[in-house]
Order: structure tokens, then C-alpha cells, then sequence
């Protein structure tokens, strides 16, 4: 009866015990995989959409510096991106240019969609 007093009365782990403790360590590790995984996934989608922010902003410029009565409709394709542009002439001293640039989809990243942004230039009229 001693003999077995004396080993309940010492201390240490079971062997149900270090299994759970590696279980819970081992979803734990999981865990934070997972979530290293999504944050480089944000951090690629972010380049990209910094990237694409660039090229609409290059496009926009570059339109923008020729000025109002020299931008004509038009295409280019910038790092393999699309991007149109169309001119309208909605009064006697405006110009509306309708840019199109195409971008992949955030839900799906198997299709492209299109994004229509708009430029007014117009033409300084100085009072005489």
C-alpha cells in the first residue's frame, strides 16, 4: 500500500496530458500557417492593386498634359492591361474622356472586369 502512495503522490505528466498538449499545440501552429498564408496573399493583392492605381494614374496623366482640344479616342496596353479612352464633346468648351481599363476580379480571379473612370479637360476661356 506504501509502494503505491508514493506514486500518486509524485508528480508529472500522464500520457493524456502530453497528448493534449501537443494537440493543442499542433492547432495552434496550424492556425498561424493559415493565417501567414492569407497576410501573403493581402500583400500580393495589394501589389497588385498599387500597380494597377499606377497604370490608371500614368493613363490619366498622360491625357491630362496633352489638354483640351489634343486627346482623340484611343488604346494602349500598359504591363498587359487594356485601356481605352473615348472623347465627347459635351459643350462648346468641354471635353469628356471616358477611360476603360480592365482589371481582374476580386471574387473571381479567373475573369476580368472593367472599370470606367472619367476626365474633363476644358478649354480656358480668358475674358477679353
Amino acid at each position: 500500500m506504501s509502494g503505491r502512495m508514493q506514486l500518486s503522490s509524485e508528480r508529472g505528466f500522464s500520457v493524456v496530458e502530453a497528448i493534449v498538449g501537443i494537440v493543442m499545440l499542433t492547432i495552434g501552429l496550424v492556425g498561424l500557417a493559415k493565417a501567414s498564408g492569407l497576410g501573403f496573399s493581402q500583400v500580393t493583392r495589394a501589389r497588385q492593386d498599387m500597380q494597377y492605381a499606377a497604370d490608371v494614374q500614368q493613363v490619366m496623366d498622360s491625357l491630362r498634359s496633352r489638354g483640351y482640344g489634343l486627346v482623340t479616342s484611343g488604346s494602349a496596353t500598359i504591363r498587359g492591361r487594356a485601356v481605352s479612352w473615348t472623347v465627347t464633346n459635351p459643350s462648346a468648351t468641354s471635353q469628356l474622356v471616358t477611360v476603360v481599363v480592365q482589371r481582374w476580379g476580386y471574387q473571381n480571379m479567373t475573369r476580368t472586369v472593367q472599370d470606367t473612370l472619367l476626365l474633363y479637360l476644358a478649354n480656358r476661356v480668358f475674358p477679353s
